[in-house]
């Protein structure tokens, strides 16, 4: 297995983080510093970051109905974190972000290539929002997300789909995964989000009978249904 592979699958982090992990010289094999992301490691093999070994363990997945308030991060000094709801397992981490005052569907992992998979562009994985908003939501202004909007910092933003719920709330599908996505869509067309709500990851949703806070294991096929598409299934994750 990679050296890469085997730390992320361990819970340091995502296949990107370990890398520079790696790159910075913080990773040893058997007492030796490996600069090499894609060095082989055996199974007898010793891998330490910092000093301290990294045992390679069971991959975990859990669906987590994340309550508003609370920070996605594993800690932080200022505020609360989801990790307060969760079990002691070491190594896991969120798959991507909900802001503090959003809730709905996290996946929580110890598995850095699905963390990966899921957060990447390239895997088109959807996101679905429920979003509240202040302001009149025109079918031009729906149009206008469908299209795709630039935002302040250059971003071309394009939503997969709109749909429109109700006066003042609406359906937002997006593949991407940007710093206040959808936040910054909305603005960008006139309206403001005063309420946001993630209730699918791919072919996974937010059980209804589920409360913010709550979390339970996936199963396996479960797992695969993150990388299905509502209009057709795609591939399943590698082990």
């Amino acid at each position: 297995m990679r050296l890469d592979r085997y730390l992320s699958n361990s819970g340091v982090g995502t296949r990107k983080e370990v890398k520079k992990l790696i790159k910075q010289g913080r990773v040893t094999v058997n007492g030796r510093v490996v600069l090499d992301p894609g060095h082989p490691v055996l199974e007898n093999d010793a891998v330490a970051l910092d000093g301290e070994v990294v045992r390679f363990h069971k991959k975990v997945y859990i669906l987590f109905y994340k309550p508003s308030g609370y920070v996605t991060s594993t800690k932080d000094p200022h505020s609360e974190t989801i990790m307060e709801f969760l079990p002691p397992l070491k190594g896991i981490f969120p798959v991507g972000r909900l802001d503090k005052d959003a809730e709905g569907l996290l996946i929580i992992t110890n598995d850095g290539d699905f963390a990966h998979r899921v957060i990447s562009p390239k895997w088109s994985v959807e996101k679905e929002y429920i979003v509240k908003v202040e302001g009149e939501v025109t079918e031009d202004k729906i149009e206008k997300l469908k299209n795709g909007v630039t935002l302040r910092d250059g971003f071309f933003a394009k939503a997969k789909r709109v749909e429109k719920l109700s006066n003042d709330t609406l359906k937002i599908v997006i593949t991407e995964g940007k710093y206040h996505q959808i936040k910054r869509m909305t603005a960008a067309v006139g309206l403001k989000t005063v309420h946001l709500k993630r209730t699918r990851i791919g072919g996974l949703v937010l059980p209804d009978d589920m409360k913010p806070g709550e979390y339970r294991f996936l199963s396996e096929e479960e797992v695969k249904k993150v990388f299905e598409r509502e209009d057709q299934k795609e591939d399943t994750p590698r082990s």
